[in-house]
């Protein structure tokens, strides 16, 4: 009894604080704007088409982000009501669906899952800062970047039954292609991929390929009629080699160095692999140990900045990380493994190849690619333990450590944004014209934290937005 009482509290331990941390989380920028938003019929509100005529409103989406857009109005208008906490639940539920659903990628035939789910949970908690400010924290960023990786996960524990059910995979596949395009394109090639593999080898599973990339393919086909990307040559989105050049840069830093905890972990494997088989490891473990030095560095300070700074000399330090592990797997002879690492290397490429001509390219938008790796590292991690890898008991400490600094972050920034909230409509009230607010503390947390902030205008206001003018300052140097 006390064995399965010690078991089930970790999972609820994790539950509870990505609960909490869903609750602190605040409407912000575009969460605002959709507060303001107004809608003329149930129609323009599914397909997220507001009425903007003559009001002073921006963020308003040109694509065809169908159910992240919408989602995103919902959970943006939900927070102002009696029923705001469930936007915090939504939030924290999806960041424990995430936990488990990668959790069941690190079991394996001897273990029964909670070896697994204690890496995932400190895998998402020990994500970079950047996804912590423009995914997990971040309502409309949450939606359209995270929602479709959940959607991409129960797609794969689909097809990873024995009898998986055609229409499942259907709508799995049809709805994850409704938030973000990058992962559309992924979606839609991988269901064509592997429609392809079953009509060769595994005709027993036709209904259920046949399926899948009937979704994929009519979701990638929705979303990419909407007439909005017919705008995609113009303004900041005009492709050049200065702008791949710099996006470039964001890729391989945002994918490989700011991930520090993944990469070190898929290095130490890869080596680890190597030498069990009996090859030369010595010369790659003694380079790859500056590079995660200079890796966990990086992130580390990266937590004190408000956005990450892009470098050639850390581009570099990533491009030398990617070159010393695709030798070390040309060097592993596990030939099905191996197979499947490099299919997950692809679907990095098929993910950030189209990122090279898009602006801008944030830290958001490699997200997709965090999920991606961790799910490389699973590939490897499964493998290593049935060779005899130790066992990590204590997988779980960091993400709870994590965590806990975390809830301190996020809730100093939600007092003070609610403390400036309450003050900006009470000095509205008293008729003052131009109001004085602190940033919250923790500017590198939060989106759109900056002194020309203007998503406070939607929410604070007399007749329409912007008719009162507001200034912000640093919290440490805002005098009250």
């Amino acid at each position: 009894m006390l064995k399965r009482q010690a078991y089930l509290f970790r999972p609820a331990l994790f539950l509870c604080l990505f609960f909490l941390l869903g609750l602190l989380f605040v409407p912000e920028c575009d969460d605002c704007y959709f507060v303001y938003w107004r809608f003329a019929s149930w129609k323009d509100m599914l397909l997220t088409r507001p009425i903007t005529e003559g009001l002073p409103v921006v963020g308003v989406p040109a694509n065809g982000r169908y159910l992240g857009n919408l989602l995103g109005v919902l959970q943006g208008k939900l927070y102002f009501t009696p029923l705001g906490f469930l936007r915090g639940l939504l939030l924290g539920s999806a960041l424990v669906g995430l936990t488990v659903l990668l959790g069941r990628h690190f079991s394996w035939e001897d273990s029964r899952g909670k070896e697994g789910l204690a890496l995932a949970f400190s895998l998402v908690a020990l994500a970079p800062r950047g996804v912590w400010q423009q995914v997990y924290a971040w309502g409309a960023g949450f939606v359209n970047y995270l929602l479709p990786m959940i959607g991409i996960l129960i797609l794969l524990e689909l097809l990873q039954r024995k009898q998986p059910i055609p229409w499942q995979c259907f709508v799995a596949g049809l709805c994850s292609c409704l938030f973000l395009e990058p992962v559309t394109i992924l979606l839609c090639l991988g269901g064509l991929a592997f429609a392809f593999y079953v009509f060769v080898w595994d005709r027993e599973r036709w209904p259920t390929a046949l399926s899948t990339v009937l979704g994929t393919v009519l979701g990638a086909a929705v979303m990419f009629t909407h007439p909005g990307y017919s705008q995609v040559g113009s303004d900041t989105r005009s492709i050049g080699l200065e702008l791949m050049g710099r996006n470039f840069n964001v890729i391989m830093i945002d994918t490989l160095v700011r991930p520090a905890a993944v990469s070190l972990f898929i290095s130490i494997l890869l080596v680890w692999l190597l030498r069990k088989q009996g090859g030369e490891w010595r010369p790659w473990a003694v380079l790859l140990t500056p590079i995660h030095l200079l890796c966990l560095a990086d992130t580390l300070l990266d937590c004190f900045r408000d956005y990450g700074a892009y470098t050639t000399k850390r581009m570099v330090l990533a491009c030398a990380l990617a070159l010393i592990w695709l030798v070390l797997l040309a060097q592993w002879r596990e030939r099905r493994v191996r197979f499947q690492v490099l299919v997950g290397v692809l679907a990095l490429c098929v993910l950030n190849g189209p990122l090279l001509v898009v602006s801008p390219v944030e830290s958001r938008n490699l997200f997709p690619s965090y999920v991606v790796l961790i799910l490389i590292m699973a590939l490897l991690w499964k493998e290593a333990r049935k060779q005899g890898f130790l066992p990590l008991k204590w997988a779980w400490l960091p993400g709870v450590v994590a965590c806990t600094l975390l809830l301190g972050v996020y809730g100093a920034n939600f007092l003070v944004y609610h403390q400036r909230l309450d003050s900006a409509q009470l000095q509205r009230d008293e008729g003052i014209q131009e109001i004085n607010l602190p940033l919250v503390p923790f500017t590198g947390w939060a989106i759109n934290e900056q002194q020309s902030k203007g998503d406070i205008c939607y929410l604070v206001y007399r007749e329409e937005p912007w008719d009162v003018t507001f200034h912000f300052a640093p919290y440490r140097d805002f005098k009250r």
